[in-house]
């Protein structure tokens, strides 16, 4: 019995006349099965290379012409111990934020209270997180601040308000946008501020106003406005 005919196929990639089944061509070489698809001359090749290092340049810097970084402050969270106070504030942007100031709104504390950032190189707010510290610093003296303590624990035990006490403080998004955020101070608070701060002046020999262990109508009776004494 005569052998059948073999069956003839056309190659994928040439179009010349293959055996069926043949998995690669006589002519070109090239696969019939799925691995055509991979099949990428030298030449092709060398060009997708450099396409792909032309665009590594160029990518950014079209990016950077569509894009104009910005900074994204979230609500900071802000905890007082003792005359310490520690901010933690995340920047989810992708351009540094700044901390802009502190300060007191205070029927309580004099105006002239201050809220000292430890490090100023902190208040660059950049992307991630950033802890700044502070210090509060009362223009109170040791005993001042002591008497002011135990009138804040009477206002604890009588379950009373204490006169509103907020620290204030501020910053500023990179396109020139405040945001404010507020740390309320209730009777607990503010009567370990002032023991704190009594513990703190106790401790310092020469009490003058950076320090704030100079309270009000504190000045020596020889430095004093209109003062006799040589």
């Amino acid at each position: 019995m005569p052998d059948e005919e073999q069956r003839i196929t056309h190659c994928q990639q040439c179009r010349l006349s293959i055996p069926e089944g043949a998995q690669v061509c006589t002519h070109c070489q090239s696969y019939q099965d799925w691995r055509r698809w991979f099949a990428v001359s030298s030449t092709v090749l060398a060009l997708l290379t450099a396409l792909i290092s032309v665009l590594s340049f160029a990518v950014p810097s079209f990016i950077t012409l569509l894009h104009k970084p910005h900074s994204d402050m979230s609500a900071p969270m802000i905890s007082l111990e003792g005359t310490t106070i520690r901010l933690l504030v995340v920047n989810n942007g992708d351009a540094p934020g700044v901390f802009v100031r502190a300060d007191t709104e205070s029927e309580y504390l004099a105006p002239a209270t201050k809220i000292r950032l430890r490090d100023d190189q902190k208040a660059i707010i950049a992307p991630g997180s950033n802890l700044l510290m502070f210090d509060v610093v009362p223009l109170l003296s040791g005993e001042q601040s002591y008497r002011n303590s135990l009138e804040m624990l009477m206002l604890v035990e009588g379950n009373k308000e204490v006169p509103k006490t907020d620290i204030v403080f501020v910053f500023g998004d990179s396109d020139g946008e405040l945001r404010v955020s507020r740390l309320s101070l209730d009777a607990d608070k503010m009567f370990e501020l002032m023991r704190a701060n009594s513990d703190r002046c106790s401790a310092i020999k020469e009490p003058d106003f950076y320090n704030g262990c100079v309270g009000p109508g504190e000045l020596a009776p020889d430095t004093g406005p209109g003062s006799t004494t040589p």
